[in-house]
């Protein structure tokens, strides 16, 4: 949330608007209209910066401003807010609290870390990762986020281990049997290992993966 705003009376006019606000050497970053406050600083709309510049001077700023207005509050998610600013073509959104007090605002360049970082820990979802997680991770972080998958690899193991006992005697009677078994395994540790490469490479250009839509990161 940003604090940096803008806040004007809905009594004044618009000449007297623009004479406050050249009074600041720059305004905040993405300020596409500034907010209508009472005396309680409760909000009560916008008056966006085109309506300031194309209608009269004396005109009052309750005549032109944006009564009907998109709020946030301070608890709302992240990624509902992202949303509701995909869905409206926002640029900045005013923040209240329970009595409906201005408190902040939303800007755009925000929203955009919030849907970065959405799509980040979506990648590294799909490809079993964290985001805490990097090549210089300690062990134990390792360790945390991947005993599953190796508790599962281990059980496979097992399996395997139990598949090829069962055919022990065929195996006896057929040497070259034993021979193949580590050019299988082999083989499908290759396959697997390419397989992980595409899918790394995949993520790290932003294609889509096989069964998702393109937008979907």
């Amino acid at each position: 949330m940003d604090f940096e705003l803008i806040t004007i009376r809905e009594d004044v006019t618009l000449e007297v608007v623009l004479r406050y606000l050249r009074r600041f050497d720059e305004l905040p970053d993405h300020t596409d209209q500034v907010f209508v406050v009472d005396r309680n600083e409760v909000l009560k709309g916008a008056l966006p910066l085109d309506r300031l510049l194309l209608n009269e001077p004396e005109t009052e700023v309750t005549a032109v401003m944006n009564a009907d207005l998109l709020t946030l509050s301070p608890m709302d998610d992240g990624g509902e807010a992202a949303q509701a600013f995909e869905r409206y073509d926002l640029v900045s959104a005013p923040v209240v609290d329970a009595s409906g007090r201005l408190v902040g605002r939303l800007t755009v360049d925000e929203i955009v870390d919030v849907i970065r970082d959405e799509g980040e820990e979506a990648a590294l979802a799909q490809a079993g990762l964290r985001e805490d997680e990097d090549i210089f991770s300690t062990v134990w972080n390792s360790a945390k986020n991947r005993w599953l998958w190796l508790a599962v690899n281990l059980c496979t193991a097992f399996i395997a281990s139990r598949v090829i006992d069962a055919f022990e005697g065929t195996i006896e009677k057929v040497v070259a049997l034993a021979a193949l078994m580590p050019i299988v395994a082999g083989i499908a540790g290759n396959s697997g290992n390419q397989t992980l490469t595409l899918l790394v490479r995949s993520l790290a250009l932003g294609k889509s993966l096989p069964g998702t839509s393109a937008g979907s990161c």
